[in-house]
């Protein structure tokens, strides 16, 4: 959908106002994971994105203003020209919109040809709004670690769920930064608000109970990262702020274009740091708020929810698991359920676990479940906590039996015999006609039905996954994972240790509450129930408000000493609608997900301001919605060739397409024709 590197790698052709120019140095090897972590953050959030390399946008020139906007990554681009840099300023004093992030462009070369910081302050300072990349002052100082902090209301609009960021306190004592680095709380934020700001409180906030927060992880707390430090008023629209480096993030008009400053690493955040949901969260902000583009939908029918994924640990969650049951936690859903299936749970010959093939009655409760349409999978090594203790990279032969007597012990259980040897996962045969793809998709459910369902998902016990473990997950025809890295994103790929690994595996991260994430945790650590019934109605409301989805996690246990907290939340949901939340399991997002990569799409603006898309899938865009929003497509979109239907969402349109292959349809942006 995003157009991927290795495919398109051409420069546009075709001026296309939602096509966003990601900026690569000549000759960039366009595999790197630097590059395809972009493209896939945007293939994931349903905006387009190409890779531009300098000689290519500088020979643009003004056709570069014809395309939605130019990202300058960090990373990728440290090492800029002068004569690059006048062509980036030039374009976004003309009116083009630009993310500039980190060290994009922060050497020069000197007369022997080595990088060298700008003397005195980062050559592209001017677009930031701000002076940064201070080295000749500073030195090692001029790069500080802190946390950074933003209005809770700008955070869920970079995309960070309730749970992944926390109220932000002042540590005690000085400051880790230099006594030269500014502070953000006097420096970018009115003067009525400084005074509150170093207990975490903040009056007159511009949202009831909205209030200062930094960014968090699970098991972590406060998160502490990498900015360059800053000095100088900015009269931009301040996003973020970092106590120890000053403006972390930044709206600055610059002539007639905009410049979303991100001073963090957020390349080098996903690819190596397993850390991707700042780089996703600041370029959907880019996208949609700064933008405003055409967004495919990155959930089935534009309909949000969540994915529960239940852990059976032990044996000591049967007796839990039939008292939810009979509580009918089960009727809802549906939900992702995996358990450790051998018959030990912490040492070797403690007799603790499931022991699965011979309890009957688990037996039973798995294929109820299936029943019931939850997914099914393997929780891990057959032997959950010397498992997940201490399987590590280079134990591979003493580990890999046991997570093959996992999965086979669930396949035993849920699915037919004969289903590895069938191939009933591929797409839909090439000249299908359109009007016989509805039967066959019908007659896949009833193949499941029959067959039981393949085993195409997986949780690690303790979270532990070794990359050998997920190569041979991968191979078996695993299509989803739980995910303890880039925790608070929605399905994503495991980009880890530099890596993209896995490309046919889908990972689901873990969103907490704050430091803690399951019933037990909340328990142990007494958190108070209201909170946590709170966290998750603020859950469902983030994926309803932001049309997204979000992973979080339970065991039978902890939930059997709450019950009333997940009946709470179930009927929260539930009370939305259908239309309005669902639960998707881990292999039908990840399913939908692998299907929309495929979905290609243009979009041509002719001179009245009309807007012509051209989408198509190799199989079907069943299930595939664009989403317009009406601050830039002011005029109800119009099927110009009856394959889709258009329905009105409020704040947007909803371009939903029909089970086909192709599709076209026109929308008149604002101060365009109208259409008829």
């Amino acid at each position: 959908m995003s157009v991927r590197p290795g495919v398109a790698d051409k420069p546009p052709t075709v001026a296309d106002p939602g096509l966003l120019m990601l900026l690569v140095p000549d000759g960039q090897k366009l595999d790197s994971p630097e590059v395809t972590a972009w493209m896939d953050a945007a293939s994931e959030d349903g905006v387009r994105l190409q890779p531009v390399t300098d000689r290519q946008f500088m020979a643009l020139g003004p056709e570069a203003l014809k395309y939605a906007g130019l990202v300058l990554p960090d990373v990728l681009h440290p090492i800029a020209t002068d004569v690059l840099l006048k062509a980036v300023r030039d374009y976004t004093t003309a009116g083009g919109n630009t993310l500039l992030v980190h060290d994009f462009g922060i050497f020069a070369l000197d007369g022997n040809q080595k990088p060298t910081y700008a003397i005195p302050r980062a050559r592209l300072s001017d677009l930031a709004g701000v002076d940064y990349g201070l080295y000749d002052d500073l030195r090692e100082k001029s790069t500080v670690v802190g946390p950074v902090t933003a209005m809770r209301s700008t955070l869920r609009a970079l995309q960070v769920p309730p749970g992944k960021s926390i109220s932000y306190v002042a540590d005690d004592g000085p400051a880790a930064s230099s006594a030269d680095a500014p502070s953000p709380l006097s420096t970018y934020l009115p003067e009525s608000t400084t005074s509150e700001l170093a207990t975490g409180r903040l009056a007159g906030a511009a949202l009831p109970g909205d209030v200062l927060e930094t960014y968090s992880g699970y098991l972590l707390g406060k998160l502490k990262y990498s900015s360059f430090v800053t000095r100088g008023a900015f009269n931009g629209k301040t996003l973020a702020t970092s106590p120890q480096a000053g403006l972390v993030a930044g709206v600055n008009k610059v002539g007639r274009g905009q410049v979303l400053f991100v001073n963090l690493p957020l390349t080098y955040l996903k690819v190596v740091r397993t850390d991707g949901l700042p780089l996703h969260g600041f370029l959907h902000y880019f996208a949609h708020q700064v933008l405003r583009l055409a967004q495919l939908s990155p959930v089935p029918n534009a309909v949000p929810g969540l994915t529960l994924d239940w852990h059976l640990d032990s044996f000591t969650a049967q007796q839990p698991t039939l008292t939810l049951e009979k509580l009918g936690i089960f009727d809802d859903g549906p939900f992702s359920i995996d358990m450790t299936t051998g018959p030990d749970a912490v040492t070797v010959g403690d007799g603790k676990g499931w022991n699965l093939d011979n309890n009957p009655v688990a037996q039973d409760i798995l294929r109820r479940f299936s029943g019931k349409g939850h997914a099914i999978g393997s929780h891990g090594g057959w032997n959950h906590d010397y498992y997940g203790l201490n399987a590590n990279e280079s134990n591979r032969a003493t580990f890999l039996p046991y997570l093959e007597q996992n999965v086979a012990s669930i396949r035993r259980t849920v699915s037919h015999a004969l289903r590895p040897y069938l191939g009933l996962t591929t797409s839909t045969p090439d000249g299908v006609p359109s009007a016989f793809l509805p039967l066959v998709q019908k007659v896949k459910v009833l193949i499941d039905g029959v067959l039981g369902p393949p085993m195409r998902q997986y949780s690690p016990p303790v979270g532990n996954n070794p990359t050998w473990a997920m190569d041979w997950l991968e191979q078996q025809g695993v299509v989803a994972v739980y995910f303890g890295g880039h925790t608070g994103l929605g399905p994503t790929r495991q980009y880890r240790d530099g890596q993209l690994r896995n490309p046919g595996l889908w990972v689901f991260p873990v969103t907490p509450a704050g430091q803690y994430a399951t019933f037990e945790e909340f328990q142990v650590n007494q958190v108070p129930k209201q909170d946590i019934i709170n966290w998750y109605r603020e859950s469902v409301d983030f994926a309803v408000g932001h049309n997204t989805t979000r992973m979080i996690y339970m065991h039978p246990n902890g939930a059997n000493v709450w019950p009333d907290v997940l009946q709470d939340l179930l009927a929260y949901a539930k009370a939305k609608g259908p239309e309005q939340f669902r639960w998707y399991t881990m292999t039908r997002l990840a399913d939908f997900m692998t299907t929309r990569q495929a979905v290609a799409w243009t979009e041509k603006r002719d001179a009245a301001g009309v807007s012509q898309f051209e989408v198509e899938h190799p199989d079907s865009l069943h299930e595939m919605v664009w989403l317009l929003p009406k601050s830039r497509y002011a005029g109800r979109p119009v099927s110009t060739d009856g394959n889709v239907s258009v329905l009105d969402r409020g704040t947007h349109w909803a371009v939903k397409a029909g089970n086909t292959r192709r599709a076209s349809f026109m929308a008149p942006t604002l101060g365009g024709a109208s259409l008829p």
